[in-house]
Formats: C-alpha cells, structure tokens, sequence
C-alpha cells in the first residue's frame, strides 16, 4: 500500500469516527452526545485581496452536561487568492471540517479541515503524469491536498449563531501556491 493512500485513509476516517461513534451511541441505551443541532451557513474569510467564501452545513453534538463536543462540516466554497507569481488564481473547493470544543451560548473552539475534491481526486492526476514521464526521474512542483487548522468563537442568539475565526491554510495546485497562509474571518448560521 503507497504512503499517500494510507496517510488519505488515516485522514479519512478521522473525518468519519466522530459521526460513527455518536451513531454506535445512539444505538445503545444512551447516548453521550445528547444535544445534537443542524445548520446551514455561510462563511466569509478573507487576507487581504485574497478570501475565501462558501455555504455548507454543519452537525453539532455535545455533552449535555459539560457542553463539550464536537461540529462535523462540510461546504462548498469560491475562492480568489494571489500566486507567489502575482497572478490571482481563482478555484472552487469542497471542503470537510472538524470543529472540538466547548459549544453553548458562547462557542470556542480549535478545528482543522481539508479540501475533499483534492483528496478524491489528487491521485488521479499523478497516474496520469507519472505514466506519461515513465523515461525517468522528473521533480516538480508537487500538489499537495490542500488542509487548514485554526481556532474561533461564536455567539447563539436564538435559532442564529455569528462566529468569528482565523485560520492557518496551505493552498496551492499543481503549477502554484497561495502567498497568504492566514485568513481571518465570520460564519453566520441557521440552525435547525
């Protein structure tokens, strides 16, 4: 098995445990994760010229008793962001997050994510590519699938909930990659 498919596997199913394990808790007398919410939301982050926005929805299950727990995301988003070129790039992402922390009124939270279609889809390119150069050796630019890792807060005002948050992200493709690293911004959603 190559190293990328196990290192996509590992991610993958750290994405899915959260929901299964609150699936094999609901299969029992009880359940650990009694609060459970849906939203729909939109989320806006921006460095610079550079942002990022997208519409998603998330799950949120948390202790009742302590509050802690964890939101389960996913979102579709557009993006302009600047090359170390100079040249703005323009690309869109399905993105999936991980949100762990405490979740009631006021939220605080750390959370990572990656961009789902560049994990699917990241090795049927270099199949291709390495195929194509099966002569010898050939070092480029390697597309890495792009991931974030930041931490927010939010406030619950009724079936509303603001957020504001910042986040460090690696963004590039095959032939560039992003000049800013760091996006702050906002998420407003609904919940359900």
């Amino acid at each position: 098995m190559s190293k990328k498919l196990m290192i996509k596997g590992i991610v993958g199913l750290a994405l899915l445990l959260p929901i299964l394990s609150v699936s094999a808790h609901h299969a029992g007398n009880h359940s650990y994760f009694g609060n459970k919410d849906a939203a729909l939301y939109y989320t806006y982050e921006a460095n610079g010229d550079d942002y990022i926005y997208g519409v998603g929805i998330s799950l949120t299950y948390t202790d009742p008793e302590t509050d802690l727990g964890f939101v389960v995301t996913t979102s579709l988003n557009d993006a302009t962001v600047t090359a170390f070129d100079g040249i703005e790039e323009n690309y869109a992402a399905w993105e999936a997050g991980l949100k762990f922390g405490i979740f009631s009124n006021i939220s605080l939270y750390g959370e990572v994510g990656i961009d789902l279609s560049e994990l699917l889809f990241h090795d049927l390119r270099y199949h291709y590519n390495d195929c194509f150069r099966c002569g010898g050796y050939y070092d480029e630019y390697h597309d890495d699938i792009d991931a974030y890792v930041g931490f927010g807060a939010g406030v619950n005002v009724g079936p509303f909930k603001v957020e504001g948050f910042t986040r460090y992200r690696e963004i590039d493709s095959r032939y560039w990659e992003a000049r800013s690293e760091q996006f702050s911004g906002f998420q407003v959603s609904i919940n359900f």
